[in-house]
Parts: C-alpha cells; structure tokens; sequence
C-alpha cells in the first residue's frame, strides 16, 4: 500500500511540474519587423499583465502592457530600426562614444537622470535611466539588438502610492531576457 500512495503522489508531482513547465513556457506573439532582417517577436507577459500594440510596421513596434490593478506599474516597449547602429549586434559592442550618445538624448532636455547598466539573463547589456527625484517614479532601459533599438520604459501606476520597487525595475530585465527575436525564413 505504501509503495502504491509513494507512486501516486510521484505522479501527481511529476505531472504538477510538467504543467508548470508549460505554463510558464506560453509566450505571447507581438508580431513581425523585416528591416534589418526578419524577426517574429514574441515575449512573456508579467502574470495579470496584457499588451496592447498601439502601433506596427516592418521598422518597429509600439506597445502598452499594463495591468487592471492601476497601482501596478505601466510598462511601454518600443522596438524601431535605427540605422545609425544597423551593423550593431548587441549593444555590449559598441564603444564608449556610442553609448554616450545614447545618454546624451535623456539629457538634453535638461532632465536629470541616473544612469547605470544592468545585464539580461543572456549577458545582453542594458543601459538604465532612472529619474533623479525623491523616489523612482519612470526607468528606462535601452538596448541595442540587429540593429534595432529597444526600449522598454516602466512607471508607476495611475493610483500607485510608492515609488518604483526593486523587484520591479527587475521585472523589466526578466522582461527583455524573455523577449525573442526569432529570425524568420524569407
């Protein structure tokens, strides 16, 4: 009898990773861009999040992903060709001078920001702008993929009481680790 109920919960154990597994598998499709080559884009959503793309082209994409709880942060990627950088595999290939350039676009409007640099699950390099006031209300990480620029910008929500979290500003870096461009077949 107790090898019987040892086998059953194995199995019921077994099966509970195996849908695990294939939950957290399930990426959303975003659509396709064809300029710098052909990539599908897909990515994982952060749970009770949906994307709204508000605009779509061969160049790029621009898109909402928010919440119905509006004290959870509003999340917004954009992903355009920029030929400035079309010979650019990753941004960990640029220079110093070209990262500063990048920096120079927050700064320009007089803004103050903080910048950093934090790294995707892959060793991708990000380049992080946080706003310079009492509390992290927006951050923006930039990246450099094919020559497409990606930015993915996070703020509080509409009815949020505190500042951007930690475990947040890292909700965005799980984000772009997910997001995929896969090539396709022309």
């Amino acid at each position: 009898m107790k090898k019987l109920i040892a086998l059953v919960l194995s199995l019921a154990l077994l099966l509970s990773c195996c849908a695990a597994l294939a939950e957290a598998g399930e990426k959303t499709e975003i659509g396709s861009i064809n300029l710098n080559g052909a990539f599908k884009l897909q990515c994982t959503l952060p749970e009770d999040y949906e994307i709204h793309i508000a605009n779509k082209d061969n160049e790029g994409l621009i898109a909402l992903i928010n919440s119905e709880d509006q004290t959870k942060p509003v999340m917004y990627l954009v992903i355009e060709f920029d030929e400035t950088y079309y010979d650019v595999k990753r941004m960990n290939d640029m220079s110093e001078e070209q990262i500063q350039t990048i920096i120079d676009t927050f700064t320009n409007d007089g803004d103050e920001m903080d910048f950093s640099f934090m790294e995707t699950a892959h060793g991708t390099k990000l380049l992080v702008a946080k706003d310079n006031v009492e509390g992290v209300d927006i951050v923006a990480f930039l990246t450099i993929y094919e020559g497409y620029m990606i930015e993915f910008d996070m703020s509080t929500g509409l009815e949020a009481t505190e500042p951007l979290t930690e475990e947040q500003i890292q909700m965005c870096v799980d984000f772009l680790s997910d997001l995929d461009f896969i090539p396709e077949d022309e």
